[in-house]
């Protein structure tokens, strides 16, 4: 889809789901920490005219594409730069009824020539954050083999993550998302697979994961989530692959479960219940939605509601 300036248009995934779970219909207070194209802070500014939406983003430039949204919503709308673990300084003491967090890559940053998509002749940079951090290139094109494998092994590249490692030191320096995808690519060839998936794809994955810090972040996400929660807050958090769908499982799991371990456990324990799952299963996108919008059929939604008179 496209835009009136003729850019691409972000699709929220399960919106009408997001905001089922947040009761977003109802009101209130909300945090949205993946702003991205704007489309779930919108639904649930649109849902209720006397919500308020804090929106984080680590990504300058989505909130620079915010800021029509932020005059227009006037007072009932903030954005703020900052990423996951920088959640509880952004919220400056306020308590949500509802907090969201979509883990997905959002349309605008796939089409801005920044190393994110297969096809980029422009830098690969991959940073959600331009403004620090080191860049896909400075790692891919100077980090020691094994370090490479760790970060593919990491992001879920899996029993190919030592042969990738050595064809990348092979072949770089890159200058380009694309020269680091043929290179991917040439390494598979022979391989037999029915997959009609890029083999880059995981690898592109696993080193975004590495640059943007993915897995810290996202534990940054679930524990401050605590801190700026009260009685009934919801938080609702879209994955799009196992990876980090696991972590956010396994914490919620952990906030419902403590108390309740085996003898012989030997995982790390919450100090307290804090509240339950609200579906067991994730939440995933209708076959009529997937038709409409192909990048929501990876997409698992999963709800935990804080019932404790929280975490200080």
């Amino acid at each position: 889809m496209k835009g009136a300036a003729g850019g691409a248009v972000h699709v929220p995934v399960m919106l009408e789901e997001v905001l089922e779970a947040l009761g977003a219909r109802d009101g209130g207070m909300f945090l949205d920490c993946t702003f991205g194209g704007g489309g779930h802070t919108r639904g649930i500014l649109d849902a209720n005219p006397n919500s308020f939406v804090v929106a984080l983003d680590r990504d300058q430039r989505a909130l620079e594409r915010g800021a029509q949204w932020e005059q227009r919503y006037g007072g009932r709308l903030r954005l703020v730069h900052s990423p996951f673990s920088g959640l509880v300084a952004a919220s400056e003491g306020l308590k949500f009824d509802g907090i969201l967090a979509d883990l997905g890559m959002s349309t605008d940053q796939l089409v801005e020539g920044r190393g994110f998509s297969f096809a980029d002749q422009g830098p690969l940079d991959m940073r959600m954050d331009e403004s620090q951090g080191e860049t896909a290139a400075e790692f891919v094109n100077t980090a020691a083999e094994r370090d490479i494998f760790l970060a593919l092994a990491e992001g879920g590249v899996g029993k190919n993550a030592r042969a990738i490692a050595r064809t990348l030191v092979f072949h770089r320096p890159f200058g380009s998302a694309q020269e680091l995808a043929d290179a991917v690519k040439g390494s598979q060839l022979g391989k037999r697979t029915a997959s009609k998936v890029h083999p880059a794809t995981v690898v592109f994955q696993a080193l975004r994961m590495r640059v943007n810090n993915e897995l810290q972040e996202i534990e940054g996400l679930m524990e401050g989530a605590t801190k700026v929660s009260k009685r009934g807050t919801k938080l609702a958090v879209i994955t799009f692959h196992s990876i980090e769908d696991q972590a956010v499982a396994n914490r919620m799991r952990r906030w419902e479960s403590a108390g309740s371990y085996p003898a012989n456990w030997r995982g790390n324990r919450a100090e307290k219940r804090i509240g339950r799952v609200v579906a067991r299963k994730a939440i995933t996108a209708t076959d009529e939605e997937v038709s409409r919008n192909p990048a929501s059929r990876s997409a698992r939604l999963r709800v935990f509601q804080f019932d404790d008179e929280l975490l200080k």
